[in-house]
């Protein structure tokens, strides 16, 4: 039976109403039904029906019909109880990007003004300022300008209100909007690669940038001149520091090197050695000592080097304090930062571990390793004025630490938290999280954390409270800057080319710029920096540009070209045995040439009137700034016109010397040259660690002479002219004695005021005080009232790591270890005689899984159990090698010990062989106590069923080998023989001749495999289990092949099982009779002397297994 038609005067009593007011009312019903207000939402259902207020359904005929609430909700089965409350919700920040309220983020249904859901642009119009309103914004009162004001006052009304009232504040003083007015004066061509680098001088006045191309480039800040080029390294530039005393820029770079220049004459000042992996950080302290400072560098050998140095003589300790944080091979140190005073130091590695040094001793000491990230942690700042760090991860999290209660306790920044209204996209859905960089604003009340979703977020630095997205980059941020003295201000750059200036408390960008190249795309930026002062920032992008932006007049930099080279640039160097170089043309050091020529990046000359821009040749006549020109072959065989000296118009014509007298003085300094250089050979002299170093003491030429490589060319297939003008080129005028007496005047980099220095050391030197207290205080408070949060938890590792420091004969490679021998030795350390010493011992051989299993079903007197959390053994392709999620140590029970009379005996003789012995287990006693016959277990069983030291031992050692998924190890199979006899002589546990490996495969005398599958074999004795897979030498990737072994620590058996990375640094020492070495056999230095070189078996001729003979002291 069909339903009548509607009508607006039928019995019901039915009302005609909008269609949207019906909806409200049915959706407020729904509203009420998971609510408590039952009776309510029966009334109104009843009276809805009653007078026919809900939606009606149209047939198709287009008459309306009445529905019931129940068949309402039938037919809108979508709309879930809470509809009315989610609209309700989104409605509030979709009107705020409209027409923005009086407080952010507060939403309100009953809102008046500003904060009205009902609010139009009209009702939000600005009010004019009046001088005389502003004037009553009296110290703060009322405490921020009012809301409908608007657009801040100018300039004029502020200094106004300032002589009425004696106040104003910074922030309407100096408004964020002016920096719009910041614009790029200009960008420079200064490098033929990527720029990584840029940092100014503690004054403001220059610029110095470090590029892939190896270079070390000195500008000015106000004109865009180019003063020096520090050149000196043979790889990438990655990172540098200018001393607080602005007289020193050290610079580290990839060939594991870093050299020291004097800022005012550009003299090489150092070349120090001390990591064997490319240099990750460099840091100077700003720790106050008398005139003792260090400088702090880390790097991918997972180490930290202290370099220390005195102000008054600037000259460096060769010999650093070094730590060695390896935990396991392949880890990196990656980033590091000082606090304010200088007494704490941060570091960030690989290994997911934050590490941390103590200053306040004579000696830098580490005093915790945090272990909260899950992930490498590669960003980490201290605060600007406080006692706390941000580090952040790749794990999706930054953590805010500060040290509380003898513990460094930390906030938690979860990537993932999202702003109240914010939606997550599809594409966030599937993306992990990660942390790209990190920054604290100026006072320190935020911090600013860029993701790799390209967003930037602002965090309460107390709370941990999400408080902005700055939404705007399309790619990766890597630069994130804050202003030196304004809070408001932050600057971010990525991958995208985009530059942005944010005024971080409101949530907004001030100022954009798009790093656009004409005919080449985007350039990435990849650094910046502000100036001390804040008038200027720098950038530097992946093309080789250097760009100036700051404030005022871009007049100053219209003088100066778009290229700015030397022709001296990219010449060849020869080196000395400590790395001091020389230009390979002059034969001189590259700080004492004459003043180059300013090219373009093809090599070509530019006009005079920009080669007085050089420093030397501002007052030159226009005659002595004709470049001399010669042609010269590049690589594809072209001709082209170079620079290859100066002349004159006088010499073209005559011929002559330039002057008589010039000419005398470079026959004198050559008689002398020669005078002392016969001097230098009758007399033993020590390494220079000085500005000179006589000729004598290069190499040939010939074999040394090493350009900085072609890399990171800024267009494929081509070669820039300035790179080619070293071939073919003769040789360059040498400097006069009026050159040298100019390079001894010049100031290249001015020096800091006195008066200036002084009050920053005094700064410095109080907030080092400050922390040394602090840390003083703290470390005495005890821990019993604290209650441990989910954000302090993960601090209780670096407890237990302090609390092993009190075992006796605790020495790993973590520990410090003071540079005592001179570079040959120090290399020693990781000869084949020390890395004997290291190798792990002991395997017996098996198989495949199933003869594990029999074997382990065969033995019934043994309780077997495996761990496969990450072992894979059936895995071929790489499956499951990564390693477990980092868990929470145990601090490891010793069940057996040495005594100290034990401990000085073992010392007091060398060993028979190189293998730490193992400690013997200790007997029990025959019943000497009453209680002894009522224990249940036998006390001597119950040792050998306890896991062995060399698995459970906390201390981290190089020796034995506790194997890691993942490992690429040196397999000897001579050691792998020698073990399996030792377990057959002392019948540890049976053995199956017909599982060893080499009855299976056909096994050579070393091979090099990876670790495919762990477990281990609960003993006596406990047999760690080990699938290997040969690695193929051409593709570096493992193959189908496997083998597998089983093992355990034993007494004077040699290691069979050797890291990769220590087996190659052995094989680069080429050992001769008579050399002296030095070896770690039980955790001490031994001393020796190699006797020669032969098999360690005859049927194994090419074997590196024990193949030198020694004597030890």
């Amino acid at each position: 039976m069909a339903e009548p038609p509607a009508s607006s005067n039928s019995g019901g009593g039915g009302v005609s109403m909008p269609l949207l007011e019906s909806e409200l009312y049915f959706l407020i019903a729904r509203f009420l039904t998971t609510g408590p207000c039952r009776r309510a939402l029966k009334v109104l259902v009843q009276e809805l029906e009653q007078h026919q207020l809900l939606p009606k359904r149209l047939d198709w005929q287009g008459n309306e019909h009445y529905r019931s609430y129940e068949e309402l909700v039938l037919s809108n089965k979508h709309v879930a109880p809470d509809h009315l409350l989610q609209i309700c919700k989104r409605i509030g920040p979709i009107l705020d990007k409209e027409i923005p309220p009086s407080i952010s983020r507060v939403n309100s249904l009953l809102g008046a003004g500003r904060q009205s859901l009902l609010r139009t642009a009209k009702d939000c119009r600005n009010t004019v300022w009046k001088g005389s309103a502003f004037a009553a914004l009296h110290r703060g009162r009322p405490p921020e300008i009012p809301v409908n004001y608007g657009t801040p006052p100018n300039l004029v009304e502020v200094h106004r209100a300032k002589q009425l009232t004696g106040y104003a504040k910074f922030s309407t003083s100096f408004p964020g909007s002016m920096y719009q007015h910041v614009k790029m004066h200009r960008r420079i061509l200064g490098h033929l690669s990527s720029v990584y680098c840029v940092a100014f001088d503690r004054t403001g006045h220059r610029i110095f940038t470090g590029s892939d191309d190896c270079l070390v480039k000195i500008w000015s800040t106000h004109n865009g001149r180019l003063f020096a080029t520090l050149r000196g390294h043979s790889a990438e530039i990655s990172d540098m520091a200018v001393n607080y005393e602005n007289t020193m820029i050290a610079a580290g770079s990839c060939d594991k090197m870093i050299r020291v220049w004097c800022l005012r004459t550009c003299a090489p000042v150092a070349v120090l050695h001390g990591h064997t992996g490319s240099i990750t950080s460099l840091q100077f302290s700003p720790m106050v000592k008398g005139s003792m400072r260090y400088m702090v560098s880390t790097g991918a050998d997972g180490t930290v080097c202290f370099w220390q140095w005195d102000t008054d003589s600037m000259k460096f300790n060769n010999r650093p304090v070094k730590f060695t944080e390896k935990p396991r091979p392949g880890v990196q140190m990656l980033c590091s930062s000082f606090s304010v005073g200088g007494m704490f130091l941060a570091t960030g590695s690989t290994d997911h571990v934050i590490r941390m040094y103590f200053f306040g001793s004579e000696t830098p000491e580490k005093i915790a390793e945090l272990e909260s990230h899950a992930d490498k942690v590669d960003s980490i700042q201290f605060s600007n004025s406080g006692d706390r760090f941000i580090s952040g991860s790749r794990d999706g999290t930054a953590r805010i630490w500060r040290f509380e209660q003898a513990e460094w306790r930390s906030i938690l920044l979860d990537m993932s938290n999202r702003l109240p209204g914010d939606t997550c996209s599809e594409e966030d859905k599937f993306m992990k999280p990660k942390v790209t960089m990190i920054a604290w604003n100026q006072n320190d009340n935020y911090v600013v954390t860029a993701v790799n979703n390209h967003l930037l977020k602002v965090w309460n630095s107390c709370t941990g409270q999400l408080l902005h997205d700055l939404v705007g980059h399309a790619d990766e941020v890597f630069v994130l800057e804050t202003h030196p003295f304004d809070s408001r201000i932050m600057l971010s750059a990525g991958h995208d080319g985009n530059i942005f200036i944010w005024d971080i408390t409101k949530g907004m960008k001030t100022k954009h710029y798009f790093n656009m190249i004409e005919g080449q795309g985007h350039g990435a930026v990849f650094d910046c920096k502000f100036s001390p002062d804040g008038q200027h920032f720098a950038c530097t992008d992946s093309h080789g540009h250097l760009l100036i932006f700051g404030f005022g007049c871009s007049r100053s930099y219209e003088k100066i070209p778009d290229q700015m080279f030397f022709h001296t640039d990219y010449r060849p160097l020869i080196r000395d045995s400590n790395n001091y170089v020389l230009d390979e043309q002059t034969q001189q050091a590259p700080h004492l040439m004459p003043p180059p020529f300013l090219v373009d990046v093809d090599g070509n000359p530019h006009p005079t009137k920009y080669q007085r821009l050089v420093p030397g040749r501002e007052n030159c006549a226009d005659e002595h700034l004709i470049p001399q020109l010669g042609y010269v072959a590049t690589s594809d065989g072209e001709v082209v016109e170079q620079v290859i000296g100066q002349q004159t118009v006088d010499q073209d014509e005559q011929g002559l010397e330039p002057s008589i007298l010039d000419g005398m003085i470079r026959q004198l300094q050559l008689q002398q040259d020669q005078r002392i250089g016969a001097d230098q050979e009758s007399a033993s002299s020590g390494p220079q660690n000085g500005e000179g170093t006589p000729r004598r003491a290069f190499r040939r030429p010939s074999f040394d002479i090493q350009s900085p490589p072609n890399i990171g060319l800024r267009r494929s297939g081509q070669v820039e002219g300035v790179r080619q003008m070293h071939q073919n080129a003769p040789r360059s005028q040498m400097a006069t004695e009026r050159d040298l007496q100019a390079w001894r005047r010049r100031v290249v980099v001015p020096e800091i005021p006195p008066s200036l220095l002084r009050k920053q050391e005094e700064y410095r030197l109080a907030k080092g005080e400050e922390e040394r207290d602090l840390y003083a205080t703290e470390k005495k408070k005890s821990f019993e009232s604290l209650e441990k949060s989910d954000s302090e938890s993960s601090l209780i590792q670096s407890k237990r790591r302090l609390h092993r420091r009190k075992y006796p004969n605790y020495r790993t490679r973590n520990n410090i270890e003071q540079l005592e021998s001179s570079d040959e030795e120090r290399e020693n350390c990781f000869g084949l005689i020390e890395q004997e010493a290291e190798e792990s011992e002991g395997s017996g051989s098996s198989d495949e899984e199933e003869e594990w299993r029999s074997d382990k079903k065969s033995n019934s007197n043994s309780s077997s159990d495996t761990s496969s959390r990450y072992s894979d053994w059936i895995a071929d392709a790489g499956i499951n090698l990564q390693p477990p999620v980092r868990t929470s140590r145990r601090k490891a029970i010793r069940y057996c010990s040495t005594s100290e009379d034990e401990v000085s005996g073992e010392k007091s003789s060398p060993p028979k062989r190189r293998r730490r012995k193992r400690r013997k287990k200790p007997k029990p006693k025959k019943q000497e106590e009453t209680n002894a016959a009522t224990q249940p277990v036998n006390l001597e069983l119950s040792y050998d069923w306890h896991p062995p030291i060399w698995i459970t031992d906390t201390a981290l050692r190089r020796s034995p080998f506790v194997p890691q998924m993942g490992d690429e190890v040196i397999y000897f199979r001579q050691g792998h023989e020698a073990y399996i006899e030792a377990v057959r002589r002392n019948n540890i546990y049976e053995l199956n001749p017909h599982k060893e490996p080499w009855r299976k495969v056909v096994l050579r005398d070393q091979e090099l495999v990876k670790i495919v599958g762990i477990r281990y074999e609960v003993g006596p004795p406990t047999l760690c289990c080990l699938k290997l897979a040969f690695i193929d030498h051409a593709t570096g990737k493992h193959t189908d092949k496997s083998f597998s072994i089983r093992y355990h620590d034993m007494p004077d058996v040699i290691d069979f099982l050797i890291l990769r990375q220590f087996y190659d640094e052995a094989r680069q020492r080429n050992w001769q009779a008579s050399d002296r070495f030095r070896s770690i056999i039980d955790d001490a230095w031994w001393f020796g002397t190699v006797l020669g070189q032969e098999p360690y078996q005859p049927q194994y001729p090419d074997s590196h297994f024990q193949c030198y003979s020694v004597k030890y002291n």
